[in-house]
Order: C-alpha cells, then structure tokens, then sequence
C-alpha cells in the first residue's frame, strides 16, 4: 500500500534547491533523491495541497518559481489533496451513514485526491466555479496532470498571478481580523471554555453542508433542530477535519503572538491533511500544536519537523 506523505513549503523549497544545485545543496539533493526514488518505487505519493500552490504561486523571481514547480509537479505527479469542503462532505456523509444505518456505497480508496489542480480549493461543478469547463478539457487535464500543474504554477501571466496573491491576502486579512476580535472575547477563558466556544462557531460555519449532507442521505433536515444538539456535539468531535481544525486553532489562538496570514494557511493544510496523511513534514510550531492534542496519534500520522529527518525505512510498510 502506497504512504500518503505531505510536504509542507519548506520542505519543497529545501527540495528544489537539491533539484537546482546538488553541488551547493548536497543534502537537500539527497533528500530529493530518496524521496524521487521512493515515488518510483510506488511506496510513497507526495501530493500537494492549496496551500501549496498558493506559496509557490506567491515567489515572485521567475526562475526560482519554475524550478519548484517542476519540481512539485514531478514529485507529486500533479495529484493534489482535495478541498476541505468536498473531505468535510464525504467523511461526514460515512459518518452518519454509519452511525444511523443507512446503506451508502463506498468511495474509492483514494477519494481525497484530485488529478486535476484546480480541485485543491473545490471540486469543480459550474455552479462552485461559476463556469462551465468542457469535458474536453477536464479529460486532457486528467491526462497530463503534472503538466497542467506545471504550467499554471509556472506560466501563468504575471499580471493576473500578482493581482491572484494580493486578492486572497485582502480575504485572509479580513478573517484574521475577525478572529482576532474572537479571540479578544474569550482571551481569559480556560481551554475547555474555549474549545466550546470555538465548537459553537464551526457549527454555524459549517451548517449548510451538514444540512445538504443530512438530506442527501433521506433525513428530514431543514435546521439545526433537526440535528439535535447531541449529535452536532458528536459531529464536530468526529469528524476528523472539523476536530483537527478546533484543536489546532484553540492552541494557535492562545500563543503570545498576534496570528498572521501563514498561520491561516498551515491550519488549512493542517486540518485537512493531518487525518489522511501517513507522514507530514511541517513547520514546528504546527507540529508542536497537533502533538499537544494528541491528534497524531488519534489519527496515526506521523508528524516530522524537516525533510531531513526522513529515512527510507519511514516509507516501508508496516
């Protein structure tokens, strides 16, 4: 059975330079080529995520933005982990599937992964894109994942990636101040108080989808009634990326520091891959986090802090 490894940008950028210079950068070179030979052998994948492609869409020297996405897009073969709404959807949908007896068929093994780059905000339907894209063109990206990667990372007009970047630091800005008037509100508050509060405003974030998913399996869901206050409590503790999320955050927001637009992004990463990943690589800080709360090991993922401290026997099986 293939791992499922995550690399955070850190470690992509320490394996580009192993890509760029093996002279100058003789251990990232190794590095690149365990885990090069490792994707061969089909005993790990490295797909990437939004997060990912945002921090490389953001390097503005061209020369070094093409050589880590070729380098991306060869390691990961252009596979990506999906969105966090359409993880949310389907892991709640088996959840509750289960728990109430109602006969669902199956996703694939590999559900949470997308050949098609774009997938790593939403899965595509005209609705969510506001588009439509031909089936034509949705098959030839299937068939060429790396490439399509590639290109978009790569060659993308400077004028529309730039303008890309600063759109979606304006977003991030305006949540960070959102939840820094939060965070304000409940400073003095213990753990568990803050753990509540924060539970309470995932519910309200995330209603819609657990609304459509109730109906999608035949129940009668129209409000939050319909749930009922006990099984809303379960879902957001059972649901892997809801309560990864809620851990993460609470600690987060209890650091000294103010939050910045990374943080953001790493928690994204974070909540949606910890639960799915056999390995991820990730900053310290975020590793630390998810260590406190246990997730790693509630979800069996082993957490490094550096690319470097992989070895090949990481990607045997047990």
């Amino acid at each position: 059975m293939t791992k499922t490894i995550y690399l955070d940008q850190n470690a992509w950028v320490a394996l580009a330079k192993g890509a760029w210079d093996k002279t100058t950068y003789p251990r990232e070179h190794a590095a690149l080529v365990m885990i090069g030979q490792a994707v061969e052998a089909g005993s790990i994948r490295t797909p990437l995520s939004f997060t990912n492609q945002y921090e490389t869409m953001k390097v503005n020297v061209p020369q070094q933005r093409l050589n880590l996405a070729l380098t991306q897009a060869s390691l990961s073969g252009g596979r990506v982990f999906r969105g966090r709404r359409r993880i949310l959807t389907e892991t709640l949908s088996s959840y509750l599937a289960d728990r109430m007896g109602i006969e669902r068929v199956p996703p694939s093994p590999d559900w949470y992964l997308s050949d098609i780059f774009f997938e790593a905000v939403a899965d595509y339907t005209p609705e969510t894109f506001g588009m439509t894209i031909s089936d034509k063109v949705l098959n030839h990206i299937r068939s060429k994942p790396a490439e399509m990667l590639f290109d978009y990372l790569a060659g993308r007009d400077d004028q529309n990636r730039r303008e890309g970047v600063q759109f979606y630091t304006a977003m991030s800005n305006s949540l960070i101040s959102n939840i820094e008037g939060r965070r304000a509100a409940v400073a003095q508050e213990t753990l568990a108080v803050r753990r509540r509060a924060y539970s309470a405003v995932m519910v309200i974030d995330v209603m819609d989808v657990l609304l459509a998913t109730g109906r999608s399996l035949g129940l009668q869901w129209h409000r939050v009634t319909d749930i009922g206050a006990s099984l809303t409590k379960a879902i957001i503790n059972d649901i892997p990326v809801l309560n990864t999320e809620r851990e993460i955050a609470v600690r987060l927001e209890d650091q000294a520091r103010a939050l910045t637009e990374n943080d953001l992004r790493d928690m994204n990463a974070f909540a949606t891959v910890l639960p799915l990943a056999d390995i991820m690589v990730a900053e310290k800080q975020f590793g630390n986090l998810a260590k406190q709360a246990g997730l790693d090991k509630a979800y069996q993922t082993k957490i490094f802090r550096s690319v470097f401290d992989l070895t090949p026997s990481d990607f045997q099986q047990v």
